[in-house]
């Protein structure tokens, strides 16, 4: 931690003590306007969100926002003066949570340049892994996590929990005989609103920003958050659990994810927060893994491009014909890729653009990656389309290269490792001319440069 890091610290100082009365004053307000809630229906009060203003940017309004943040959730606080214990309460203070991040940091505009790294400064990295942290849990099968995150809360309510509530919110069990079912569902939706926006922040945040990345690298469990093994040691390890969640899902099973209760309108609710969190979590990786190598040796480590490998490639791949997959192919006839219709389509291409990103900076990834033929072309159809899958012998070297955009650092590693011996049958016609290109390329752009140089040179003289 750097010196102005633990200047700017609250932790200690009479402005944490006085933060702490006004939280103490919050949840008083809070109560307060709990006790005028009690009589609304319990849908009403789970869905209700505090508006509370979230300052013009400056530092102190910063520091505010991220205060607010770290606030410890009702069913983890080690402090038994707030920890009423009262599940209401928790999904309550999620949800004010999730106004607060999509309100300060829900924007790339509010995320990028000065104002990201003052938020950085302040702590926002850290409070929201924290926050990703703290809605972790154990589901069955390996390297996966379920939300909610209380282990007890997963399968079905805890009576211990259902009967905890508050004064406040005691009434509400009256005449509602769903009060456990419509309060589970209310807690797993409104953990994984704040899960998404908690990922849109840390993914627009790593975007441009080397610092950025390295905090969410530098990042360590909360020492008060209750101990559930998980084998997370870093912020890159959060990143990478939140993707291997899905590991047992195909793309149909997670869209097809339901609520415990609701109205049948919204019966894909589920799906489609689950379909947008896994599509944050591969955007959080895809930008925090840019020219990083310590982040993109984490990645790789923890396991993570094994998990994204075996999400891209389709099944449909594996079946073809073997002359398809042979170093003699010239063409791929079935796209490796979603259509635009697949509500997964977006996440493919960040999943892609991740294995990239890890190849150009990780030698380990690049060797893995340059060893899977079909792998290498979902790639180079990710990076340049239809047209880097076919060879036109009508076309001229320039037309070709006009054709396709600059070969990405990842991507002609991955190439050159195949190339190297990584690849059993070496590199086929479609791998061989995009390397062909690039070195056209960089002739072109080369003659271009010497051009200009001597036309620089004729206008001194």
């Amino acid at each position: 931690m750097s010196e102005d890091d633990d200047n700017d610290s609250d932790i200690g100082s009479n402005n944490f003590l006085q933060f702490q009365w006004e939280v103490d004053g919050a949840n008083d307000n809070t109560q307060s306007q709990s006790k005028q809630g009690a009589s609304l229906p319990l849908h009403d009060v789970l869905n209700e969100v505090e508006d509370k203003s979230c300052g013009s940017g400056g530092n102190n309004d910063l520091h505010s926002i991220v205060q607010q943040i770290s606030i410890p959730h009702h069913l983890h606080d080690v402090d038994s003066r707030r920890n009423s214990g009262c599940i209401i309460c928790h999904i309550r203070t999620l949800r004010r949570k999730n106004h607060v991040v999509q309100q300060s940091m829900g924007s790339m505009a509010q995320c990028r340049g000065a104002r990201g790294e003052a938020l950085r400064e302040a702590g926002a990295i850290c409070a929201l892994l924290d926050n990703l942290w703290r809605s972790m849990g154990d589901l069955q099968g390996d390297n996966c996590i379920s939300i909610p995150t209380h282990p007890e809360l997963n399968s079905y309510p805890n009576e211990e929990y259902m009967d905890t509530l508050c004064d406040n919110h005691l009434p509400l069990r009256v005449d509602n005989p769903d009060f456990a079912e419509i309060v589970l569902s209310g807690l797993e939706m409104t953990s994984l609103d704040l899960a998404n926006s908690c990922l849109g922040a840390l993914r627009d945040l790593a975007c441009g920003s080397a610092l950025n990345r390295s905090a969410i690298l530098g990042w360590n469990p909360p020492s008060q958050t209750q101990a559930i093994e998980h084998g997370v040691e870093n912020g890159v390890h959060v990143l990478s659990a939140y993707v291997k969640r899905y590991d047992q899902w195909t793309w149909e099973e997670i869209l097809s994810l339901k609520q415990r209760i609701g109205d049948t309108s919204s019966t894909q609710d589920r799906g489609k927060k689950e379909m947008r969190l896994l599509t944050n979590a591969l955007g959080a990786v895809r930008n925090a893994s840019h020219s990083t190598p310590d982040v993109c040796q984490e990645f790789y480590n923890h396991g993570l491009v094994d998990s994204l490998v075996r999400r891209l490639i389709p099944q449909q791949y594996s079946v073809l014909e073997d002359n398809t997959q042979t170093a003699t192919a010239t063409t791929v006839s079935t796209s490796l890729l979603p259509n635009a219709s697949c509500p997964w389509r977006e996440a493919c291409f960040r999943a892609a653009g991740s294995l990239i990103n890890l190849a150009e900076k990780c030698p380990h990834v690049a060797q893995q990656l340059g060893s899977n033929r079909e792998c290498i072309h979902l790639l180079l159809e990710t990076w340049g389309g239809a047209s880097a899958m076919n060879i036109d012998p009508n076309k001229s070297n320039i037309s070709s290269v006009r054709g396709l955009p600059l070969l990405h650092l990842g991507l002609a590693a991955i190439l050159h490792s195949a190339e190297n011996g990584a690849l059993e049958g070496g590199l086929d016609a479609i791998m061989m001319h995009v390397l062909e290109n690039e070195k056209i390329r960089k002739q072109i752009a080369q003659r271009r440069e010497e051009e200009r140089k001597c036309r620089q040179t004729k206008t001194i003289v």
